[in-house]
This record gives C-alpha cells, sequence and structure tokens, in this order.
C-alpha cells in the first residue's frame, strides 16, 4: 500500500483517522490526501525518525500500528522480490578536492555509471576554478539506522548520491567555497566561489546553518545548474530546518544522479541488485519495507 498527496479513497480516511489518534490533526477524515494530510504524514514520520518525504508505505504504517488501537491498525502484505540481474555494476573511486580549513575527503566511491557523470561534472567544475569537496557518497548496507535527516531509501545505498563537505558552506557565506540560496519550495541554488576573473562579480542572498541570511558579492557560478547539466540533482531542506529544527535538516549539500532512474519503472531494490547479490540484499534491514518503492512514486 503507498498513499501520497493526490491519492483518495477509503485508505486514505483510514490513514487520516489513525494521524488523529495518534495526535495529528489534518482536519475531517474526507479520504482525500491533500497537503494539511501531508505536512502531518511529514511530522509524524519526523517524529519517529523516519525520512518526512509525505510518503506512506510500509515503514511509515509500520511506526504507526503498534501506537494504534487494534481497530485501527493497518494490514502490511508481503511482496515479492524484485528480479535479480547477475551482471553487477562496481564501485568506483572518484576523486574529490581537499581545501584549507576543511576536514573534507580525497576520494569517494559511486556506481560505475554515476561515476563516469560525475567525472564529467567535476571537469566542468574545475574548468571553472570550483571545486568539489566531499563528506562521503558510498553507504553500507550495514549502516542502516533511520533518523529523521537519514533516508532508509537513500541513494548513498545505490551509489547514486554524494555530500559536498558540510563544512565548505553555511557557516560564514563572506568566505565559504560554497554558498546556498533559496529557490522556493524548500529546494536550493548551490554557487561556487572562484578566483576566476572570466566568472562574472555578482550579489547573492546566502542563506546560514542558522537559517539567517547574509548579502554576498563575488565571482560565483552556480554549481547546481552544472550538476543538472549532467543529470545530478539536489534535493529539498527537511521542514523542520525553516521551523527551528537540526541544521542536519539543510541537505544543500547533497546531490543526486536521477538520470540513472526512470519515473514509475525504478525500483529501490532493483537498484541495489544492480550493485549487490540477493542474499546481500537480504542482509539490509529495511529490504521488507523498501525493495518495492518505485522512483518517484513511493521512493522520493
Amino acid at each position: 500500500m503507498i498513499i501520497k498527496e493526490g491519492s483518495r479513497g477509503t485508505d486514505v480516511k483510514e490513514l487520516q483517522r489513525a494521524l488523529k489518534e495518534l495526535g495529528y490533526n489534518c482536519g475531517v477524515a474526507d479520504g482525500i490526501f491533500g497537503v494539511g494530510t501531508r505536512v502531518q504524514v511529514e511530522k509524524f514520520q519526523e517524529d519517529n525518525d523516519l525520512y518526512p518525504d509525505g510518503i506512506v508505505g510500509s515503514g511509515t504504517l509500520s511506526a504507526m500500528n503498534p501506537k494504534l488501537p487494534d481497530e485501527l491498525k493497518f494490514q502490511i502484505d508481503g511482496e515479492p522480490d524484485p528480479e535479480e540481474t547477475f551482471q553487477k555494476l562496481s564501485w568506483t573511486k572518484v576523486e574529490t578536492d581537499q581545501i584549507d580549513g576543511s576536514q573534507g575527503y580525497s576520494y569517494f566511491r559511486l556506481r560505475k555509471d554515476a561515476a563516469e557523470s560525475y567525472n564529467a561534472l567535476r571537469e566542468d567544475v574545475l574548468a571553472l576554478g570550483g571545486v568539489i569537496t566531499s563528506a562521503g557518497a558510498k553507504r553500507s548496507l550495514t549502516d542502516a539506522k533511520p533518523t529523521s535527516t537519514r533516508s532508509i531509501k537513500s541513494m548513498h545505498y545505490t551509489g547514486l548520491a554524494f555530500d559536498l563537505a558540510l563544512d565548505t558552506m553555511g557557516n560564514n557565506p563572506k568566505k565559504d567555497r560554497y554558498v546556498f540560496v533559496e529557490a522556493g519550495d524548500r529546494k536550493w541554488k548551490l554557487w561556487c566561489r572562484t578566483e576566476d576573473e572570466n566568472v562574472p562579480v555578482i550579489n547573492l542572498t546566502a542563506t546560514t546553518y542558522k537559517n539567517t541570511k547574509v548579502v554576498v558579492e563575488d565571482r560565483f557560478f552556480c554549481f547546481t545548474d552544472i550538476a543538472e547539466k549532467h543529470g545530478w540533482k539536489g534535493i529539498r531542506a527537511r521542514r523542520s530546518f525553516f521551523n527551528g529544527g537540526t541544521w542536519l535538516g539543510c541537505e544543500a549539500w547533497h546531490f543526486q544522479w536521477e538520470a540513472g532512474l526512470t519515473p514509475g519503472v525504478s525500483t529501490f531494490g532493483g537498484e541495489l541488485l544492480k550493485l549487490y547479490s540477493k542474499a546481500e540484499c537480504k542482509t539490509f534491514v529495511h529490504w521488507e519495507k523498501t525493495k518495492n518503492a518505485v522512483w518517484q512514486k513511493s521512493w522520493f
């Protein structure tokens, strides 16, 4: 069962009743999954160390069930595993840039096809006098503790995401190598500072990790635009970041290779199986909850 914004019917009505029972008032249980219901789902997910994507699947329902009276519990059925591919993609090491004052790494690993795209991205960034710093990329299947800032369906598990070094942005925009600017709908535009005189001087209203604004003027190029040209996209900040929550909800540093996925077709389990055997995948404690999540339906 997958319930998300735009869903209608009995399942939504039962979800709304369950939310109200748990203290998340989404209004009248009318069976229409609108913005109000999505906000309350996200609040429940954040309160229960789940990734707050507003999508209700087996993971969210499993967190609700122990807290609900018997008459409101959800039936969660098992589903078959995705088909395994026996021609696996390798993990590939790629280089990054270490800069003064940062504890970022000198390399990380991505899935082979994502690594090829990343190398083309880095070539473009370096040509503008920029850098790509690193807080890592690959996440082991054994590193699976869920939190409100870590999804159990993270693309770090599938080799399709990397994080820039968190200490190279958000602290002092007048000096940081990167600055991030609000782009609406909890999204960011990330800009990279450069000394290349061919890059024009511009003014930006940067955001800090304390969710304050600082006006900066320097030579910047838009890292986000170049990344998107190569299929890499940023993600939304957590709603909690704008409401006084932890700075870890900012997420301006995260980029993921969405060009490697087919909307409505690619599954989280299927992508894991491009890297691991089915036996290895089954050691992932969230395998049953995530294996059939579909890209841009029940997976982000």
